[in-house]
């Protein structure tokens, strides 16, 4: 058993962190916060790719025809048909659902036939098409319910990175945490095993000179063979304790390099209050937050659902002017005064016959809203029991705390008392090595109590949305 304690005491020494050190650590290196990080920045394009569908575009073409089918009157119809034709446009879709497009035609054909007095004839035509989407673009505007539904879920990914930069602060302020307290323990065990073998030692003194019976020695040997024990679980327990904080902070190196400070405790969050004087209202939480988000995202989508769902009228309008000649340079020519204008105008519906698929795509998303409701009021009852729990553990936590050191003073005093009874020969050993177990104790629960404190403390921050916030 000693060999093994020496093995555990004897690992290097290892460079201490701070605690806010070990949170930065934690936030900078927490895989969860990265893949948030990555999914935020990929949403935050998605009203910028809504957008991106107005952008202009610019379109060409080119056909080239040889028709030398058989005609029933090649006579009038000719007898071999080519013909080539070029085009070129601009597209462009409006907020408003308005598709503008400015089209340049030019024709060329070449037919020989008894009525063709123009041939080969080439034709070119400018115009502007318009056509304007009704029902859906003055009813309700889709694209506004698109982008309100990117923002949306923008901001549910802003709530989810919150949520994870918290979830691996606490991680590692917890891991931190009771790191600091293994290592205070493991010294209060230290000196308990110190003290157990001053114990010894004088009673095996006070054996030679016939003052102390066998019961004593056999008492402070035992004594002696716990503190011994208790070290050596306490070492094992700060092995444990460096592998939490170093999967805490995803340290590729051996956990023996880490060490947390046994100084005063300094960044600790501060006590979260509720400054509207509510103390039952619901603090912030970034989940919370994130369920609402979700929620009125896919209300928007339900809204996407309906108006994809109606029926679609469209206004369809268009002016051009044509010129003709035997040759493109002619037909140019020709178009450029002008004199040739050509208008149209119509309308268009189109009514899915029995709107089947329309309602089901509707049901749908009324269904994940309602889903998405009854995780908002599922995550707000347990954030606000959590809240409670909150308040309540550190309030405890404090109360321990100023317990356990009362409890410390007196066990020390009561410890000093009985050395100086034990020196006078008017206390025994078994008291004394009561008296040094008691202290110990009270030592060791006075440090349980402020790590208690530390991690209540995280946690209300935790509770209240406030921890890991850059």
């Amino acid at each position: 058993m000693r060999a093994l304690l020496l093995l555990l005491l004897a690992a290097p020494a290892a460079a201490e962190l701070s605690f806010e050190e070990a949170v930065r650590r934690a936030l900078e290196r927490s895989p969860q916060a990265r893949a948030a990080a990555a999914r935020r920045d990929e949403l935050a394009l998605e009203e910028p790719l809504l957008l991106s569908s107005l952008d202009p575009k610019l379109g060409a073409s080119y056909s080239y025809r040889d028709d030398r089918a058989p005609r029933a009157a090649p006579t009038f119809e000719g007898g071999r048909l080519r013909a080539e034709r070029w085009e070129a446009g601009l597209s462009q879709t409006t907020l408003l659902g308005t598709q503008a497009r400015l089209a340049w035609v030019n024709e060329r054909v070449a037919n020989p036939s008894l009525f063709r007095t123009l041939d080969p004839s080439a034709g070119s035509r400018l115009s502007l098409e318009l056509r304007q989407s009704l029902l859906r673009y003055f009813w309700g505007r889709p694209d506004k319910a698109r982008r309100a539904h990117a923002r949306r879920g923008l901001d549910a990914a802003e709530e989810d990175l919150r949520s994870a930069r918290a979830a691996a602060a606490a991680a590692a302020a917890g891991a931190w945490l009771e790191l600091r307290a293994a290592r205070l323990l493991i010294a209060l065990h230290e000196e308990g095993r110190e003290d157990a073998g001053r114990l010894l030692a004088r009673t095996q003194e006070k054996r030679l000179y016939g003052t102390a019976e066998e019961s004593e020695l056999l008492q402070a040997r035992a004594s002696l063979e716990t503190a011994e024990t208790e070290l050596l679980l306490a070492g094992s327990a700060l092995e444990r304790a460096r592998h939490a904080l170093a999967a805490a902070l995803r340290e590729e190196g051996p956990p023996a390099a880490l060490s947390a400070s046994t100084g005063p405790l300094v960044g600790l969050p501060a006590e979260a209050a509720r400054t509207d004087g509510a103390e039952e209202a619901l603090p912030p939480r970034p989940d919370v937050e994130a369920a609402r988000r979700r929620r009125d995202a896919l209300a928007w989508e339900a809204r996407i659902a309906r108006l994809d769902g109606l029926p679609e009228l469209s206004l369809d309008s268009s002016y051009s002017f044509a010129g003709l000649d035997a040759r493109y340079r002619g037909a140019w020519s020709d178009l450029s005064t002008w004199r040739h204008p050509v208008a149209a105008a119509g309308a268009s519906l189109s009514v899915p016959l029995g709107f089947r698929k329309e309602r089901i795509t509707r049901r749908q998303a009324e269904l994940r809203l309602e889903a998405a409701q009854a995780d908002v009021a599922r995550a707000e009852t347990e954030a606000r029991r959590a809240w409670r729990d909150a308040r309540e553990g550190l309030s405890l936590a404090r109360r321990r705390l100023a317990a356990a050191r009362r409890l410390a003073l007196l066990e020390r005093g009561k410890l000093s008392a009985g050395q100086a009874d034990f020196r006078r020969g008017r206390a025994t050993t078994d008291l004394l090595v009561r008296f040094q177990q008691d202290l110990r104790r009270a030592q060791a629960e006075l440090v349980r109590a402020e790590t208690d404190e530390a991690l209540a403390l995280v946690e209300l921050a935790r509770q209240a949305g406030t921890l890991g916030a850059p």
